[in-house]
């Protein structure tokens, strides 16, 4: 019997942790690519041929394709690449292609376990580095940082058996949009999120206060102020052993503090968080981020994470305690600031509408929400 032509989502990040994705075959644009590249654990042959020059041209590209290994073909929205992975076949060609190409690529959320007791559940959105979470506990759940797509996060609740109570967002979002709003709507939740970052939103909210203790079941959640990132970020400690952080700090990066365009006054702001709000907490505590740079962040288990110790010893601006030098550092690596990202603000602020074609388009791209020097 003749394998499948068409692979899903699961079954492509399945064959990226094994290294088992050999050859991709591209047909996007070169910016498109560009914008969201596939990244594997190891690098990957890739061949880039734009839709629009290779159908009907096929013969003219035949002899750049391996004979050894099988080839994956990528396209937009999954049409092309089913086309070009048959003309391949019908060549001798072992190829697949990725079902609904990097629509259904971008809107895949993988969803691992972290914790038994207390649990807690991670989604991580693979091909943007978004991470929400899902807490339970006695029945209660809450939800931190919430994407737009949330359908797999509702089937987890009902799942465990669990009521979403409470829908948590760390920070006003600028590289993706919240589903925070919408699932607290669709839930019945409460809705929280700090005061500072919301300044003319028509959204409904519930303000987040520093050293506000929200229960959820048996389990305690303990709100730490935490600007820098943006003015208004803030970090969740759990049972005192797990440490929301947003994007204050990632596993592999430090939150840049210059998306609303303040980048020396909410320098400050980070290195009081980093050197003050968190040096009463040890270094073991695991620090579960928002976002990360690549599946190369995940441990074996699939899960993001780091601890505070690990980030206090290995991210070079944890090192600099003298503000003046931390805030230089700062300036010296600050990746591009893409101007779609005040669109986004403006998105989760309720300031402006944008259907689901606009969405995609605002969120095209990876996470850029971490500095570049580690």
């Amino acid at each position: 019997m003749e394998k499948e032509i068409t692979i899903s989502p699961a079954e492509f990040k399945r064959r990226l942790d094994k290294n088992e994705v050999r050859f991709i075959f591209d047909l996007r644009e070169k910016e498109d690519i560009e914008a969201m590249p596939i990244e594997g654990h190891v690098p990957i042959e890739t061949l880039n041929v734009p839709r629009y020059q290779f159908v009907g041209e096929e013969e003219k590209y035949i002899n750049k394709f391996p004979k050894d290994r099988e080839i994956t073909a990528i396209c937009a929205h999954g049409d092309s690449s089913r086309y070009s992975a048959e003309q391949l076949r019908e060549q001798g060609y072992d190829a697949v292609s990725l079902g609904g190409g990097i629509d259904s690529w971008s809107a895949y959320y993988e969803t691992v376990k972290v914790s038994d007791s207390p649990l807690v559940y991670q989604s991580f959105r693979v091909a943007r580095g978004c991470i929400s979470y899902l807490i339970a506990s006695g029945g209660e759940a809450a939800v931190i940082d919430s994407a737009r797509h949330f359908g797999h996060v509702l089937a987890l609740a009902e799942r465990l058996g669990v009521k979403v109570k409470y829908v948590l967002d760390t920070h006003l979002h600028a590289d993706h949009i919240s589903g925070g709003r919408e699932l607290a709507d669709r839930t019945g939740a409460a809705y929280f999120v700090n005061p500072a970052d919301m300044g003319g939103a028509t959204v409904g909210y519930q303000p987040l206060a520093d050293g506000q203790k929200i229960r959820i079941g048996g389990s305690e959640i303990e709100v730490i102020h935490s600007p820098g990132h943006t003015p208004g970020s803030t970090s969740f400690l759990l049972d005192g052993k797990f440490l929301f952080t947003g994007d204050t700090i990632m596993k592999e990066s430090i939150g840049r503090p210059d998306l609303g365009g303040r980048a020396e006054e909410w320098s400050a702001l980070l290195h009081a968080t980093l050197f003050k709000r968190f040096a009463r907490m040890p270094d073991e505590t695991v620090a579960l981020p928002a976002h990360a740079t690549s599946i190369k962040e995940q441990d074996k288990s699939g899960i993001v994470k780091t601890t505070l110790g690990d980030a206090r010893r290995d991210r070079d601006l944890f090192r600099l305690h003298d503000l003046q030098a931390f805030t230089a550092c700062v300036k010296e690596n600050l990746p591009e600031n893409p101007e779609r990202y005040q669109e986004i603000r403006k998105v989760n602020l309720g300031l402006k509408a944008a259907d689901e074609a606009g969405r995609k388009e605002m969120e095209i791209g990876k996470n850029l929400c971490g500095m570049v020097k580690r």
